[in-house]
């Protein structure tokens, strides 16, 4: 049988959600992508979706990241900046630099730099047999759940908070914040990473039920798209 997991990066590795047969929302931290694989790949086929950029352009930025922002217009800070397969082997943030300003003549910010570990954590589980991932944007899977409204407010903020848990409350029956959020400290775990993981893992139930929408929806390479 497939399971469907939602996973968002969290300070001490990846943040992941999933359903059980009856609907009911289980959490888990897991260290790396390989853990989570040996953890679930036993009896299921896994169906990822996941907030890190999953298929990488040899260009920049990626076709997907352009539309992505589009799509958010006043949010549209909030989509990060694929790297290359060339920066994301380099040994540094200085080499990593010098391959983004060859491309497009500036450095790459030390926030991007700081992602790349989870990136390549994602490209050792990219092309397992029973696992298939797709790259997910939570602020992109929340304006869909907004009527495609996007949300101007923060989720950091209190108003924002609100508005976001209120749009999961309505899609997730079970979704209980506060008890997933006393399951783990928050140095481990942040409030944003548990409202991300669920809208991710409500976009990836909709590539599974046909309803999913692809930026772009032809692809340079298979699967080179933010999916909500």
């Amino acid at each position: 049988m497939s399971l469907i997991i939602g996973i968002d990066g969290c300070k001490s590795g990846w943040f992941a959600v999933w359903q059980n047969q009856d609907e009911v929302i289980e959490t888990a931290i897991f260290q790396s992508m390989n853990n989570l694989k040996d953890f679930f790949i036993k009896s299921n086929q896994l169906i990822i979706g996941i907030d890190i950029p999953v298929v990488l352009s040899e260009v920049m930025p990626r076709e997907a990241d352009q539309l992505a922002r589009k799509l958010l217009s006043k949010k549209a800070s909030s989509i990060f900046t694929a790297p290359t397969p060339e920066m994301l082997e380099q040994p540094n943030y200085e080499k990593a630099s010098l391959v983004s300003k060859k491309l497009i003549g500036k450095s790459m910010s030390l926030q991007s730099w700081y992602l790349f570990p989870k990136i390549r954590d994602v490209q050792t589980v990219l092309h397992h047999e029973d696992i298939k991932i797709f790259e997910i944007h939570p602020e992109v899977s929340f304006r869909a759940m907004n009527n495609e409204n996007v949300i101007i407010e923060s989720k950091k903020t209190a108003e924002g908070f609100k508005i976001r848990k209120f749009l999961l409350d309505k899609h997730f029956l079970n979704f209980n914040f506060d008890a997933i959020r006393n399951k783990y400290k928050k140095k481990d775990v942040m409030d944003n990473d548990i409202l991300d993981a669920l809208v991710v893992l409500w976009s990836t139930k909709r590539i599974v039920n046909n309803q999913a929408l692809y930026l772009p929806e032809k692809p340079e390479k298979p699967n080179m798209q933010i999916v909500y």
